[in-house]
């Protein structure tokens, strides 16, 4: 099935082996953007090394210095032809090593690195420079990993007639993303990015890096839209009746490789950009890392209204105790009032009559000579 026209899907293939000038300057301009930004990463990297370091380092020889980039550049394709027993293709080309050590050169011992950094907007720098190598990664993905696999174990397959996928799948998933991201494992296994090459325990064994992803994901794309098999079980015919059908043909397939290569290199560079403003993340970590965040803020807004509530239950208490102790402080002046009036009420029952009031009261014997006795003394 073609998806794009076949001279558009050509040249956007072909595009990454343009030269400066076919006679004078037969170099390769994305191999040379390649270097470029594969030495501006080596130089930033030895510079962080440093920076870190508590001791003065020593300065690396320039030997040691290309042999690390050329490895980080190289080292995926290279990597991918040793497991399938092939030569590494830069060693029948003049113009690769030369093309690559020229962008080292002016990288690492003129100022170019200097005026890149200063006048080119890193946004311009860094999309032009991850254009070409994602569509570097992506051919050496779909010609060298998948395809080689494809031609190497195809022939030795010994499932044919059994009615399902012979393709090698898992070699063309595995080496298809070694050769996207095999020159970054070989400078974390072997630590070119430090003055002392050393063997270490790479962390693509604890986490895989987006390269490897980008790659993996890429090289899956190419495998499913070129295997004939899979497109035959897809529209329900057996493998043995697909014959050579793919979902998309060769070109196409490179072409849209191409495409979803770049598409992810250039969203990682632009992902902390769109989640500062946006707050969407197309990294999954992000993802995780911003549910976890929401379920602990939920869980301590749990926690607050709760002990809000706690707190507002205890004043409520506090006030209905203080509430009952007012109403017995009321109700013990209101009894000590009434006792006062009830007492100034007896006084008054009791008091002497005033002079004109006769009032008999009834004498006796004793009350008489009591009297009498008085009236004797006076």
């Amino acid at each position: 099935m073609a998806l794009f026209n076949s001279q558009w899907a050509s040249a956007l293939v072909e595009l990454p082996t343009l030269t400066f000038h076919h006679a004078l300057l037969p170099l390769s301009i994305f191999f040379t953007l390649h270097g470029i930004r594969i030495t501006i990463f080596y130089r930033q990297a030895i510079k962080q090394a440093a920076e870190q370091s508590a001791d003065e380092l020593p300065h690396i020889p320039w030997g040691q210095a290309l042999l690390s980039v050329l490895a980080m550049a190289l080292g995926g394709g290279s990597t991918t032809s040793v497991l399938l027993g092939m030569p590494p293709s830069w060693l029948g080309s003049n113009i690769v090593i030369p093309t690559y050590a020229l962008s080292f050169f002016l990288i690492q011992y003129t100022s170019l690195y200097d005026f890149l950094m200063d006048v080119v907007p890193p946004a311009v720098l860094d999309s032009v420079l991850i254009i070409a190598d994602g569509s570097l990664r992506a051919l050496s993905i779909s010609k060298l990993g998948v395809d080689g696999s494809r031609m190497r174990f195809l022939a030795d397959s010994h499932q044919g007639g059994t009615g399902g996928l012979t393709e090698p799948w898992f070699a063309m998933l595995l080496l298809g993303m070694i050769s996207g991201s095999g020159g970054g494992m070989l400078a974390d296994l072997l630590r070119l990015k430090t003055h002392q090459w050393t063997f270490s325990t790479p962390s693509f064994v604890h986490a895989a890096s987006f390269d490897m992803k980008a790659s993996l994901l890429s090289s899956f794309f190419y495998a499913a839209s070129t295997s004939p098999q899979l497109y035959s079980v897809l529209r329900g015919n057996s493998v043995e009746e697909g014959g050579k059908v793919s979902l998309l043909e060769g070109n196409d397939a490179k072409a849209m490789t191409m495409l979803v290569m770049c598409t992810l290199m250039l969203g990682q560079r632009a992902e902390p950009t769109i989640y500062r403003l946006t707050g969407f993340s197309l990294s999954p970590s992000r993802w995780i890392d911003s549910l976890q965040t929401k379920i602990v803020s939920a869980g301590r807004r749990d926690t607050n209204d709760n002990e809000d509530e706690t707190v507002k239950m205890t004043k409520i208490r506090h006030g209905d105790e203080t509430a009952e102790e007012g109403e017995e402080e009321g109700y013990t002046r209101k009894s000590t009032r009434g006792r006062r009036k009830s007492g100034s009420v007896s006084k008054r029952l009791v008091s002497p009559e005033p002079a004109g009031l006769s009032v008999d009261i009834p004498t006796t014997r004793n009350s008489t000579r009591i009297r009498k006795s008085a009236r004797k003394d006076l």
